[in-house]
């Protein structure tokens, strides 16, 4: 095997792994269907403080689930404490960005608000806001994983040729999928670097546990 060869091999296998390592610490965490339920219970009943200590503590256990922070985000909205809803309706949309009802009652909560998000500045900036409208983590870093790949193999394949005997639309799709590859790297750590954070869940942990125990029996 040539050197290059190697060299690509090993480059290879960095990317992957530190694309790997970002899907692992992004991943989600469903919630406990009973739990959830009993909090989904007492939202109905307009038991919203109730609703969001079983939420919270949910959060509390590392939960991480868009379902569970749209469901919080909804009781502290209820109670009209727009300054937790907006964090939680944010990590909801981190995790489901195509979900049209988190974007419609985080929109909701930024206008009553008067909340305004920062514009992105610069285009590294606006391609990250843009991703993240349309696409998780997860689903950013497997694309860069996936094209990580295809360059790969095209490089491989370019030099299985003879010189003189290259196809010449086989280099430029090389150097465009690399393109693709730096772009969406870029890309992926600017969203890493620009998380949501979590919504304050300085609730008594004791209190949110007995509130859970006895709706759930």
């Amino acid at each position: 095997m040539k050197r290059s060869s190697i060299i690509l091999l090993v480059m290879g296998l960095a990317v992957a792994a530190a694309l790997l390592a970002v899907l692992d610490l992004s991943g989600t965490t469903k919630a406990d269907p009973r739990a959830v339920a009993a909090a989904n219970k007492l939202y109905d009943a307009g038991h919203y403080a109730e609703a969001a200590q079983i939420y919270e503590q949910l959060v509390r256990q590392g939960a991480r689930d868009s379902v569970l922070f749209y469901n919080l985000g909804n009781t502290y909205f209820q109670q009209g404490d727009l300054a937790k809803a907006i964090p939680a309706y944010e990590m909801a949309a981190q995790m489901a960005p195509r979900d049209p009802d988190i974007r419609h009652n985080l929109e909701i909560a930024r206008l009553q608000a008067q909340f305004a998000p920062p514009q992105p500045d610069g285009p590294l900036a606006i391609l990250a806001e843009a991703s993240r409208r349309w696409l998780t983590i997860n689903e950013l870093a497997l694309l860069a994983l996936g094209a990580w790949f295809l360059f790969s193999f095209l490089v491989l394949a370019y030099r299985h040729y003879l010189p003189g005997q290259r196809p010449p639309g086989l280099r430029l799709a090389a150097i465009l999928v690399l393109f693709f590859v730096l772009v969406a790297g870029v890309t992926l750590i600017s969203r890493m670097a620009a998380q949501p954070s979590l919504p304050n869940v300085n609730v008594a942990p004791q209190m949110a546990a007995a509130t859970m125990t006895a709706v759930m029996q």
